[in-house]
């Protein structure tokens, strides 16, 4: 074995074992007390756009709408991954309705996660296939 490959082995190595606590977490990104909802306000929303049987998509669009009050954008980091602040607690959770998109993929997908806890986080993953 040449001394290139021992140190990309090395390398790899070590990317990996600092990359694995991170994605350990719910989503790949960790939630806080400030994450639970207060009584003022409803609970967040996050997930991951994927490719249909796929990696993650970064920088998707990821468009949380309001029955009949309007819409807020984010974007998702480099894994794929959204989060969106609670909207006020006057809003019932399933009036949101989240979609994904970006240049060269349609929508294919959206997935909700069963949610029993009116304070914790919502989880909705969105599939995005190439076009």
């Amino acid at each position: 074995m040449t001394l290139d490959r021992v140190w990309l082995r090395v390398a790899l190595v070590v990317a990996f074992g600092f990359a694995v606590p991170g994605l350990l977490r719910a989503g790949g990104i960790g939630f806080s007390d400030q994450d639970i909802a207060s009584e003022d306000e409803g609970p967040s929303y996050f997930g991951f756009v994927r490719e249909v049987d796929g990696p993650g998509v970064p920088d998707a669009k990821v468009t949380a709408s309001l029955k009949d009050r309007g819409a807020l954008v984010t974007r998702t980091d480099i894994l794929g991954v959204y989060k969106i602040p609670g909207f006020g607690k006057d809003i019932n959770p399933n009036d949101v309705t989240i979609s994904c998109a970006k240049d060269g993929y349609t929508q294919a997908n959206v997935v909700r996660q069963p949610h029993t806890d009116p304070t914790a986080p919502i989880e909705i993953e969105c599939y995005l296939k190439k076009s």
